[in-house]
């Protein structure tokens, strides 16, 4: 199921439309991973994040999520859902609706540890979402249980 997750974010950013030049310049050096030590990716994604919130959440967004795919495939790892009303997929869209919240929302640092930042801040709400959910599923009870109870 993850590496599906993982196929989803890919098909969403290759459909997302034609980024500019110049964006796609700083998003192929966001994604090097062996030129660009950790505090200029981090600077880079801090770029990527002020554009989405400027320009059109439609096209960046997408590519925000791309970036962070391998780490949000990590974290949906640990996140269990709440059957039966919350299945996976359910779980997946909240935290890329959690990813997008955080970067619309944190406050940009000089790009200081911006990945760790977003994915804390999402998975903080998407862990209180399924607390809220599982309270209340528990006080909740079944057509059947309610007839029971009035015999």
């Amino acid at each position: 199921m993850t590496t599906t997750f993982a196929a989803d974010l890919r098909a969403s950013y290759e459909t997302a439309g034609e980024l500019p030049q110049d964006a796609l310049g700083l998003l192929a050096r966001a994604r090097d991973t062996l030129n660009l030590g950790r505090a200029n990716r981090d600077w880079l994604l801090a770029d990527l994040v002020t554009a989405y919130r400027a320009g059109s959440r439609q096209l960046w967004g997408p590519v925000i999520l791309d970036l962070l795919a391998p780490a949000m495939v990590e974290l949906l790892g640990t996140l269990r859902p709440e059957p039966p009303l919350l299945d996976e997929d359910e779980v997946r869209q909240q935290l890329v609706l959690e990813v997008l919240q955080a970067a619309a929302t944190i406050p940009i640092r000089d790009g200081f540890d911006m990945k760790v930042r977003l994915l804390a801040r999402a998975y903080k709400y998407v862990v209180r979402w399924l607390v809220r959910e599982g309270l209340r599923q528990g006080e909740q009870c079944s057509y059947e249980a309610l007839r029971e109870l009035e015999r």
